[in-house]
């Protein structure tokens, strides 16, 4: 019988190599890979290769926006400060620039993680389309490291502005101090774990029960999972419509 496989986002957080994790995933025979490589990701779930997958829930609007009906919402992450699916990105400059809003930062190098980052890549398209803008053409665009590094690239001068979760900007007092806020997304959407429309309902609920169930460390990004609904995603998923296809 060949193992079910499991796709990661590594910079989401969800250690699969640690218990209770571990025990899981070997106990329901799912094989867990971790990557930064985005592409390699999108391209594996293109062809249809993971049978779970957790990513960015920008990459499974583009799954569906595709018409791709192969994978279905599974669970949605949480804001770890308020347990909702919901969070807002703010964007973030030094506390001495003279910028006011984002419509000051034209041609300013912007630092992003990835381009399926939905804080930091998509909300400024989404803010930027608002103004008649186009992201590519308004913001310079300068891969960072994620979370507390886009902030400490913008402290260090590498970049000029970025946009993070206010969860993470948070976590840090100082981060007030050295930076300011001029502007802000409120309909953020925390990752996804997706699994194929043919994964058996045994290992299905087994799986959700453990996302569920599961308590992140408190120095993760996000919070504990629920129950995936597309409610939750609806509006968002109306945001990233309004942008040129992918």
């Amino acid at each position: 019988m060949t193992s079910l496989s499991f796709v990661l986002d590594q910079n989401l957080g969800l250690p699969t190599s640690d218990e209770p994790w571990k025990s899981i995933l070997t106990a329901a025979d799912i094989v867990a890979s971790q990557t930064a490589d985005l592409a390699a990701i999108d391209e594996a779930i293109a062809r249809h290769q993971p049978d779970v997958a957790y990513v960015p829930t920008a990459d499974f609007h583009r799954i569906v926006r595709s018409g791709d009906d192969t994978y279905v919402g599974l669970a949605i992450a949480t804001s770890k400060f308020t347990g909702d699916p919901r969070q807002t990105s703010l964007l973030v400059v030094r506390a001495d620039d003279p910028a006011t809003g984002l419509a000051d930062l034209q041609g300013a190098d912007y630092g992003y993680i990835n381009t399926a980052c939905t804080s930091s890549y998509f909300s400024p398209a989404i803010l930027l389309a608002r103004l008649g803008k186009a992201r590519d053409e308004f913001l310079h665009l300068i891969a960072v490291p994620a979370w507390q590094g886009q902030i400490d690239a913008v402290v260090s001068e590498r970049v000029r502005a970025t946009m993070v979760l206010e969860d993470v900007w948070r976590a840090r007092s100082e981060n007030a101090k050295a930076t300011k806020i001029i502007g802000q997304y409120d309909n953020c959407k925390p990752p996804v774990v997706i699994a194929r429309k043919g994964l058996d309902e045994g290992t299905r609920t087994m799986l959700l029960d453990a996302l569920v169930a599961w308590v992140p460390d408190w120095s993760g990004v996000y919070g504990g999972l629920k129950p995936f609904y597309y409610a939750d995603v609806h509006g968002f998923f109306h945001d990233l419509d309004q942008l040129p296809a992918r």
